[in-house]
């Protein structure tokens, strides 16, 4: 089980450094007052809890985005199609990433992803160097949409990361969706498979807007990894909460 955890606590860096977070758009706000029954825009539809949906942040944007208090990642539109970010964590973790998306109809969006950087700098002089790739489609609106993706991460560190080894491939597929229900109120569901390492994992939970421009996240992200044995397997299981606040500037 340790060694579940701790391969799992090094995928979630990979993917919120690199691609779980990844920017969000915001109308302007409406001058004239809405009712209670009225739908809010949504200002964080191109991003889930772990990964990322296609869309991109529109050209001028600001956003900021803060997970488990410790991470912090900084997005910039450059284009309506085009955004670059900056990830950096209390681990030493600077990495940087663009994203560009492709427009095919309406309610059909391709994105690509690229990141390389620093992961981790400890007091040790350990240090992990990352890159990752990313590509998705989404289907849906700004309200309500789904994602499928694949995702490709290189981990070099100076020590031993996982099983005495200094360097790790990760690789995974994806599935993700958000759903309004209520006026502030959004479903999120996310499933991912890591072939090369046998491990079930996702989230479940919510998103709730504040005022227009910003979001709470709160949720369950579990995780399950097929061991096998020479005549048998067995599943470990484990889980962690999940937190993040987020907002933008237009």
């Amino acid at each position: 089980m340790k060694q579940l955890l701790a391969l799992f606590l090094v995928t979630m860096l990979l993917s919120n450094f690199t691609f779980g977070q990844d920017d969000y758009v915001i109308e302007k706000p409406i001058e004239n007052k809405i009712s209670l029954t009225d739908s809010l825009p949504n200002p964080d539809f191109t991003n889930y809890f772990i990964n990322s949906a296609a869309f991109t942040l529109k050209e001028g944007t600001v956003r900021l985005s803060n997970s488990y208090i410790i991470y912090t990642k900084g997005s910039y539109g450059l284009t309506d199609n085009s955004t670059v970010s900056a990830s950096l964590s209390l681990l030493g973790t600077f990495i940087g990433s663009f994203k560009q998306q492709i427009a095919l109809t309406d309610e059909l969006k391709l994105g690509f992803s690229a990141s390389i950087g620093q992961l981790a700098a400890l007091p040790t002089d350990s240090i992990v160097y990352f890159a990752g790739a990313q590509s998705m489609v989404t289907l849906g609106d700004l309200q309500n949409n789904i994602t499928f993706g694949i995702s490709y991460y290189y981990a070099q560190s100076t020590f031993a990361l996982l099983a005495e080894e200094k360097t790790l491939f990760l690789s995974n597929f994806y599935i993700a969706g958000q759903k309004q229900i209520a006026r502030r109120v959004y479903l999120i569901a996310e499933g991912m498979y890591f072939g090369s390492y046998s491990i079930f994992s996702g989230s479940i939970g919510t998103k709730i807007i504040i005022k227009r421009n910003m979001t709470l996240g709160l949720g369950f992200i579990p995780i399950a990894q097929r061991q096998y044995g020479i005549s048998s397997s067995r599943l470990e299981t484990g889980g962690l909460p999940y937190l993040s606040f987020r907002m933008l500037f237009d």
